[in-house]
């Protein structure tokens, strides 16, 4: 569509030069303004970027001193451990030592005990022995009154027999147990071996044994001391005197100056009956004879 120009004569003219001369100075502006915001947009996102890399930078600063200060808690926490454990260690070492004090000295009390508790029972085996006497006139030692109990005085070892044969066995042992109690030797090793002869197999046997075992080395026969106690070990290997008839064994090795077999029998004594009072003499005995 076209219009009339009125300064010329022909139709449309006018418009046509007004539009060829004005669209080239809006297109120089367009790309004028596009220049310019091209340019801020390529400052501001070098800046953006600036920006960001410090962030970042201080972001990996702050980072590298946390894990500074983790590694430094971290290792004090370790050298705190090592010092408790190291204390711990030496604290556990204390209450074993103690405690082995502790029982050293209750296995001391326990023999005490057992040392008075064998003594009341000599006592009252005495007591029951002297009620046991016939109720007539006692004629002393060797003479016919009755069952002798007391020390005799003519104790020269021989075979006569304090109690009459088929005796009751328990009346027989106490007897064999007072007169070695009372230190006649002789007469209690006549006594023991009736009784050993006419009841082998009797609940006193090994104890019988024991006391004839104990008067052997009381008279210094040594060897046949240690003879007898083994034999308790060899006949009755579950009763209540082998560990102490062994470590008596043990004893007169040492005196007999057969010390390796000593340290044989202590070791078996330790390694056999561990819980017993016996046990710890032996460890100790162990170390004294190295």
């Amino acid at each position: 569509m076209t219009f009339a120009d009125p300064s010329s004569g022909l139709p449309g003219e006018g418009s046509t030069r007004i539009m060829k001369k004005t669209f080239p100075t809006m297109t120089v502006r367009v790309v004028a303004m596009l220049a310019v915001a091209v340019t801020f947009s390529g400052c501001a996102m070098k800046g953006d970027i600036r920006l960001l890399q410090e962030e970042l930078r201080a972001i990996a600063a702050r980072q590298d001193s946390l894990v500074n200060e983790l590694r430094m808690e971290a290792q004090q926490t370790q050298d705190s451990l090592r010092t408790q454990g190291d204390q711990m260690f030496d604290l556990r070492g204390d209450l074993s030592r103690q405690l082995q004090q502790i029982n050293q000295a209750l296995v001391r009390i326990e023999a005490i005990a057992g040392e008075n508790q064998r003594g009341l029972s000599s006592v009252r085996d005495q007591l029951a022995n002297m009620r046991r006497l016939p109720a007539g006139p006692a004629t002393g030692p060797g003479g016919s009154g009755g069952l002798t109990t007391g020390v005799d005085s003519t104790d020269t070892g021989g075979g006569e027999s304090l109690i009459g044969g088929g005796s009751n066995p328990q009346e027989l042992y106490d007897v064999a147990k007072n007169q070695y109690d009372r230190g006649s030797l002789n007469s209690a090793s006549r006594a023991f071996e009736q009784f050993l002869s006419e009841h082998p197999n009797q609940e006193l046997a090994p104890d019988a044994r024991f006391y004839l075992a104990d008067i052997l080395g009381q008279q210094e026969r040594l060897e046949d001391s240690m003879e007898a106690f083994q034999e308790i070990a060899e006949l009755f290997p579950t009763h209540r005197r082998v560990p102490e008839a062994l470590y008596r064994i043990a004893e007169l090795q040492i005196q007999l100056d057969d010390v390796d077999s000593a340290k044989v029998t202590l070791e078996r004594i330790i390694n056999t009956y561990p819980d017993e009072l016996v046990a710890l003499l032996a460890r100790d005995r162990l170390d004294e004879i190295g």
